[in-house]
């Protein structure tokens, strides 16, 4: 009987989240969280290959001035984490591009940019100051990714 009732208040409560968090279409009303990560080196295409313990979103070529960008929600209890592995001349590492402290900075919109210094947050929730990051690795230890 126990278990019956534990049911039961679980579905009701799922039902009321439901139907808060959606509309009349059936359309959750959570917002997607963007990310977008931009290759700002002048003359220079980088590689990158960005992944959540869920979703690999692949390897793509960033041209300059290109960027790459993906929408997602996060997960009720906002686990949802974005990393990126990024190869340019300049050096190369493996960042955190997404995770609950980072949305902090940045709200619904997370710009990172691909800097010969290394990798830049573009700050939306204070007045879009830059978060920066140095390379993890230097120019002679890039090594290429494994596909």
């Amino acid at each position: 009987m126990k278990t019956l009732t534990q049911n039961l208040l679980l579905t009701i409560a799922l039902l009321i989240t439901m139907l808060i968090t959606s509309d009349a279409n059936g359309r959750l009303l959570i917002p997607k969280e963007t990310v977008v990560v931009k290759n700002d080196i002048s003359g220079e295409n980088i590689t990158i290959h960005c992944y959540s313990k869920d979703d690999d979103l692949g390897i793509h070529t960033l041209p300059y001035a290109a960027n790459f960008t993906w929408y997602f929600h996060v997960s009720i209890g906002g686990t949802t984490k974005f990393y990126c592995d990024l190869m340019t001349r300049h050096g190369s590492g493996n960042y955190g591009v997404f995770d609950w402290k980072l949305e902090e900075r940045c709200d619904v919109y997370c710009l990172w940019l691909i800097q010969a210094n290394g990798l830049c947050l573009v700050q939306t929730a204070c007045h879009d100051q830059l978060y920066c990051q140095p390379w993890k690795n230097p120019p002679h230890h890039i090594k290429g990714f494994a596909s």
